[in-house]
């Protein structure tokens, strides 16, 4: 007789996995108990938003940080008001069901703040969603984590199976891989601009779906962006925080990696995953064409010839977007020396016995001072603003978990994307009371007595919010902060300059000060500056705002889709990479499957428009604007 089995409920799950309905030794409900009551509270309120229900579900100020599960964006809530708004928004058209627990993470436990952290996974209309939630002890969920893992339409193509040599009679590997990334008679369906951590690790979650995105990068080998730049550079963060996706670093490589190192490591990975790469290709310029959906992009060869992509989608994954900064400055015309942008030094031999001004306070304005420092010369730091310093010790221990080998990196990944705005910024508060301004209070109090204006940063928040704000303002002692506290690099402040004359710095008590040389370490222009150049004015316009927190908390118009259709910014760092360029794959993937509900791509749409603006939990401070983009003080490109 034909036995027809009944669909599993979520305690028969819990039961295969050897959880239960069960409370603890004081009587409450143990960690198994509260994520089994949740698990059909959770799938009830996605499906059916109900404002009784979400008030027994949910507290008051629960933070929701939805990364393209449901919403096909990056998006953040801060209320239960906000979080019913974006269900009532989604549910008809993505239809959550099959809520389990994530039987492939650690299983329900107390959390450090007492609350019960529960992994769970579900499915929707668009493909597989992965979760996070955070229960206080009145069951209510406080903080929650969606996040897209996988689409239908475009399931991995890894790893592959069978022999090539079979399913690819009479044609070489090698021979293969070239006619594939020659693109001769078709277009790549994207185009991605930049080789650097975001540009190839969104090639690698593409061509993981089976879409074959091209990267063209204007230097002539993989892994210029880092191998070009100055010999001492060793990252500031060890190789634990700079994971890549879907392959480890071996472990023999070194803690702190040599850029040479780095660089190198992108060779590797083209290699590894067959990715289309073009060096040597400069892009002139981008349109897009409404009628036919996609771009027409100008590239210049190798060779000098010319060729126009047509892809879908243009992913713009130039950092920073590359446009060397130079300060205004009283009398520097009139300075004879040389005068140089830190995008163009290399070594520190040409300064041995001279004096030298190091122009900026940022970490590659470290750097090259101490370089030079150590290879004889004479450096100068010329600070216009007050500068963060945190300690490398120091550092390590907010990056907490990602320099623990025995914890797996997307663990610990998915675990900080569930912080969403207060919570983080409230973290970072305690970071810097807690920890960075008692490890670090001789280190800052040194400075000061040695010339060095420091600071905790706006509100107090320490080094990563400055990131997060301006993509630098601060720098991760690895050896110049103690140069500058011996002597050994002495620190000038602009304030006390009256101008630049033809042999240096004229002084503002009538003094001067020679010197050979000026090195300006001022970062990179705003990142539309970059953008223009390629999209125009019009197009820079109407996406808006680059980097900085956009009003819900989330950085503004980087690494979600834009006012632009088919139009991608990336940047940041590589934490932020390794994190989200996955899940922007697959909302790429989405697009050109088709699979997006129309209503979605409506910048009216809730998943889409952005609330009115975020109050701070503490202090009440208004984000009313994303903060503007000061780089003056900033590189950001050693810093994860």
């Amino acid at each position: 007789m034909h036995h027809t089995e009944r669909p599993k409920t979520s305690d028969d799950r819990l039961r295969d996995h050897g959880l239960e309905k069960t409370v603890n030794r004081s009587g409450q409900p143990a960690p198994e108990g509260i994520a089994a009551a949740l698990i059909p509270a959770l799938e009830t309120a996605f499906a059916q938003p109900d404002a009784a229900d979400l008030a027994e579900l949910f507290v008051d100020n629960v933070g929701w940080r939805d990364v393209y599960g449901l919403t096909l964006n990056i998006r953040q809530c801060h209320s239960r008001e906000e979080v019913s708004e974006l269900l009532v928004a989604v549910s008809d058209e993505m239809a959550p069901t099959g809520f389990e627990i994530d039987v492939d993470r650690p299983a329900p436990s107390h959390a450090a703040d007492g609350t019960v952290e529960v992994f769970f996974r579900f499915e929707t209309t668009i493909g597989r969603v992965r979760a996070l939630a955070y229960v206080d002890g009145n069951g209510k969920v406080s903080n929650l984590l969606t996040l897209l893992d996988g689409l239908h339409a475009a399931p991995p193509v890894w790893p592959r199976r069978g022999r090539f040599d079979i399913q690819n009679p009479g044609q070489r590997w090698s021979s293969h891989i070239e006619a594939k990334s020659a693109f001769v008679d078709e277009d790549p369906e994207v185009l991605i601009v930049g080789g650097g951590q975001f540009g190839v690790m969104t090639a690698a979650s593409l061509a993981r779906l089976g879409i074959e995105a091209l990267v063209v990068d204007r230097l002539p080998r993989v892994g210029d962006v880092w191998r070009t730049r100055y010999e001492a550079l060793l990252l500031h963060q060890s190789y634990g925080v700079l994971q890549f996706p879907f392959m480890k670093y071996p472990e023999s490589f070194p803690e702190y990696l040599p850029k040479d190192k780095f660089a190198d490591w992108f060779e590797v990975y083209v290699k590894a995953f067959d990715l289309n790469f073009w060096t040597s290709t400069t892009v002139l310029g981008a349109t897009y064409d409404e009628d036919t959906e996609r771009w027409a992009v100008e590239l210049e060869l190798a060779d000098g010839t010319r060729r126009t992509m047509r892809p879908a989608q243009l992913v713009m994954a130039m950092g920073g977007l590359g446009v060397p900064s130079f300060p205004q400055m009283a009398g520097l015309d009139s300075f004879a020396g040389e005068k140089v942008h830190a995008v163009d030094y290399r070594e520190p031999s040409p300064y041995v016995g001279k004096d030298v001004l190091v122009v900026g306070m940022g970490t590659t304005a470290h750097d090259i001072a101490l370089d030079i420092t150590l290879a004889g010369g004479r450096a100068h730091m010329l600070q216009r603003s007050p500068l963060i310093v945190i300690d490398l010790p120091t550092a390590n221990k907010m990056y907490g978990d990602l320099n623990n080998p025995e914890i797996p990196t997307d663990l610990v990944d998915m675990r900080s994307l569930a912080t969403v705005y207060p919570k983080q910024r409230q973290a970072f508060l305690d970071f810097q009371r807690e920890v960075a301004d008692v490890d670090d209070i001789e280190l800052s109090s040194e400075l000061e007595r040695a010339g060095m204006r420091v600071w905790k940063g706006e509100d107090q928040t320490g080094f990563y919010y400055s990131f997060l704000r301006t993509l630098g303002g601060f720098y991760i002692n690895v050896g110049a902060s103690d140069a500058i506290v011996r002597g050994d690099i002495k620190v000038v402040q602009a304030a006390e300059v009256q101008q630049f004359d033809e042999l240096g710095l004229i002084m503002s008590d009538g003094s001067h000060r020679h010197f050979d040389s000026v090195i300006f370490a001022t970062g990179s222009e705003a990142p539309a500056e970059g953008l223009r150049r390629i999209l125009g004015d019009d197009l820079v316009a109407k996406v808006g705002k680059i980097w900085g927190h956009d009003t819900d908390g989330e950085m503004s118009n980087v690494l979600k889709p834009t006012a632009q259709a088919g139009l991608w910014i990336m940047m940041g760092s590589i934490p932020m990479a390794r994190q989200l360029t996955p899940p922007v794959a697959l909302r790429i993937a989405a697009e050109l499957k088709g699979v997006i509900p129309a209503s979605f791509d409506d910048e009216a749409h809730p998943t889409r428009r952005r609330r009115l603006p975020l109050h701070a939990a503490d202090n009440g401070r208004l984000i009313a604007e994303p903060e503007p983009i000061s780089q003056h003080e900033a590189t950001g490109r050693t810093n994860a």
